[in-house]
């Protein structure tokens, strides 16, 4: 398959502007499509003809779900299956994550429920109740260890946290996992906000992933993991190895979660917390904030434990 750069260059409407993300799975650049901001993936793999058409048809399930009001995803303008290519609108409004980072503890609740609402009404009309299988995940944080190199890794912390994860996969084998249409990545990163009127805070998605449908402990497990990988000082309570109060806010929105989902919510974070781990070779800073928030997690034991 051509490069999107070479893809691009004979195709009239399209110019390149910045390139965002070059990977072996994708590649991500902004562009001007007919003059106008856009976003374009190209998809990297076997078929991605047909990555394409799932992207697109996500999108549009995702759109209707939603209603494109206060609850939006950034909808699909174009798509070039032969190129692996899928052009999509720009979110209006600034990233979640700059906004967090200058919010108020008042504030950034509020930023945390808020994005819980919108998981919510995303998943509303698919939500369905299936068995959880903890095998799945440790199967694919072990291959991530397996594969892990570097002097920075601390495998003493690695072989512990993974042994409390195998023991707490006992007795969640089998259990009832709420599933239903996820982001697949919800982080402050995919969410940009914005007030299309007084008082309304709409919220778009962007970069939609994974599965159609996935358990929503899933995509909360991430979103609160992230939060936590970027926190700077120690958080005064933690639950599950997350700040107390961001925990509160996203589990407390009304009708997102149920309450026996929260031992396999707190199981997601442990392989959440690993997994980043992994990844934080070259973000020093993340990587500690992750070692506390591991430490913690293994601590807390599904209890609220203040800070030592």
């Amino acid at each position: 398959m051509p490069s999107a750069a070479d893809a691009l260059a004979g195709l009239p409407g399209i110019e390149p502007l910045r390139l965002v993300r070059d990977r072996p799975d994708r590649l991500v650049m902004q562009i001007r499509l007919d003059g106008r901001p856009a976003w374009l993936k190209q998809f990297r793999g076997p078929d991605p003809a047909a990555s394409v058409a799932r992207a697109q048809a996500r999108l549009h399930q995702a759109a209707q779900a939603l209603g494109q009001d206060l609850d939006a995803v950034a909808p699909p303008l174009l798509a070039l299956p032969e190129l692996g290519i899928l052009i999509t609108a720009p979110a209006p409004g600034r990233p979640i994550a700059h906004l967090l980072a200058a919010a108020g503890a008042a504030e950034r609740t509020a930023l945390v429920a808020r994005i819980g609402a919108w998981l919510r009404r995303l998943a509303a009309a698919t939500r369905a109740r299936g068995t959880f299988g903890p095998r799945f995940w440790l199967d694919g944080i072990e291959a991530r260890i397996a594969a892990a190199s570097g002097r920075w890794i601390d495998r003493g912390l690695v072989t512990e946290h993974l042994r409390l994860m195998r023991a707490e996969a006992v007795p969640l084998r089998g259990a009832a996992v709420e599933r239903g249409l996820c982001h697949g990545d919800l982080t402050p990163d995919n969410l940009f906000a914005d007030e299309p009127r007084p008082g309304a805070l709409r919220l778009t998605a962007i970069d939609m992933q994974g599965a159609t449908e996935m358990a929503l402990a899933r995509d909360m497990a991430r979103l609160l993991v992230w939060l936590e990988s970027r926190r700077r000082r120690p958080p005064a309570r933690t639950r599950d190895g997350i700040a107390l109060a961001d925990w509160q806010a996203l589990t407390g929105v009304p009708g997102l979660l149920a309450q026996d989902q929260l031992s396999i919510l707190r199981f997601l974070i442990g392989d959440l917390m690993l997994a980043y781990y992994l990844d934080s070779a070259r973000q020093p800073g993340r990587r500690r904030a992750l070692v506390r928030a591991m430490r913690a997690w293994a601590k807390d034991k599904g209890a609220v434990t203040p800070a030592p």
